[in-house]
């Protein structure tokens, strides 16, 4: 059959909430451990969601159930298996760079769907340092180091050159990159370094003290170059740029941005003034203003106004089909308590808040529309009771 697609037997089966799980006399699929996930693949034509080791057990999740002495055809998505083959290879060698050249130890690992990510016992790595790393890594992928796989006994292993001790006994299973690395590990790998293409680091985040380094190798590598580069593309297109020019353009963009926002907000506090001075000529307990097209926070900036001149301020803003209701504290009504339980007898919205203000938000402009003209009644009729 070969090594993706395999004959077994169903020997044993159980249930969950996740799902059916089955144990095969054989299997070739991997199960998730030591930072890699699962292999992807089918067993008699269902896919296997998840593959897990329980006491040497094997276990594969499928959808509907097979029964026991079911004869199956299984096949592992070689495509999925060498993609997490590549990214686990790549963690072994960014291991022992950072290790060997920086003396930096990584606490742990994971692949993700779309990246992978180290934490490592530093809490200074800067790009400069990740651009230093990647040409250390990528001359070992020029020199393409065969990697093998060792299955030896526990008296057979030279664990002097181990990267890190293991307490495993019995059978052990080596991987060694040669020169570089030497290491006990049941993941699956490439067959020299040279598989892996290249591998770029993504992020850099500092988390608990230590760094967390995303990186992608291999096919995600260059997808993710294409990715950066149709977007450095639409830049240059949209601000008439080159890679010399761009980083440049942006700040200038940037930093007019900011001073457009400057004026905006000198602006609506203009707006938000007279607004508020034409309101406070109405002799009115409670104040409704409605904002069908203006911004949130101009909204938000008017109802703070008139709830300072001791007004009760009722604002619907249909931008964000969002009410706000405030006051300035000197009133008995407890503004969030009224409104959920005004919300509540009408069936729509959901908000809160606390004695002096509260907000909600709606689905629709109708909903918004509906519950104001209700909490405005409820308001001026003296229907506040919760």
């Amino acid at each position: 059959m070969g090594e993706w697609q395999f004959e077994t037997t169903v020997t044993a089966q159980r249930k969950d909430e996740r799902g059916h799980w089955i144990a095969l006399q054989e299997t070739h699929f991997y199960a998730e451990g030591g930072g890699q996930p699962a292999d992807a693949g089918t067993i008699a034509d269902e896919t296997v969601q998840d593959v897990q080791q329980v006491d040497d057990v094997v276990w594969h999740l499928l959808e509907r159930p097979l029964e026991v002495g079911t004869a199956a055809t299984a096949q592992v998505d070689e495509a999925s298996r060498h993609d997490h083959s590549i990214q686990h290879t790549a963690q072994h060698v960014l291991t022992a760079v950072l290790e060997d050249r920086y003396g930096i130890e990584t606490l742990s690992f994971g692949i993700g769907p779309e990246e992978s990510s180290l934490e490592i016992g530093t809490n200074a790595f800067d790009w400069s340092s990740v651009e230093s790393l990647e040409r250390d890594v990528q001359h070992l992928i020029f020199e393409n180091r065969p990697i093998t796989v060792h299955t030896l006994l526990d008296g057979e292993i030279d664990r002097a050159r181990l990267r890190k001790p293991t307490d495993r006994t019995g059978m052990i299973r080596i991987v060694e990159i040669e020169g570089l690395d030497y290491n006990a590990c049941g993941g699956t790998h490439v067959v020299s370094t040279g598989q892996l293409g290249t591998v770029h680091v993504t992020s850099v985040k500092k988390v608990r003290g230590n760094v967390r380094l995303t990186y992608v190798a291999g096919a995600r590598a260059l997808r993710a170059v294409q990715s950066s580069r149709d977007a450095l593309r639409q830049v240059h297109q949209t601000l008439s740029t080159t890679n010399e020019t761009v980083a440049a353009r942006v700040v200038e963009e940037r930093n007019a941005r900011i001073e457009r926002e400057k004026e905006v907000k000198a602006l609506e506090a203009r707006v938000a003034k007279a607004k508020v001075a034409a309101f406070l000529q109405e002799d009115n307990y409670v104040i409704t203003h409605i904002g069908k097209t203006e911004g949130e926070t101009l909204t938000t900036m008017i109802i703070e106004r008139i709830a300072a001149t001791g007004r009760i301020a009722v604002g619907a803003n249909h931008t964000a089909q969002k009410l706000i209701l405030m006051h300035d504290g000197t009133h008995d009504i407890a503004i969030g308590k009224f409104l959920k339980r005004t919300l509540d007898d009408l069936g729509i919205g959901r908000g809160g808040g606390s004695h002096k203000q509260a907000q909600a938000r709606f689905e629709s402009v109708l909903d918004l529309e509906k519950a104001t003209a209700e909490v405005v009644k409820r308001l001026q009729e003296g229907v506040v009771s919760c």
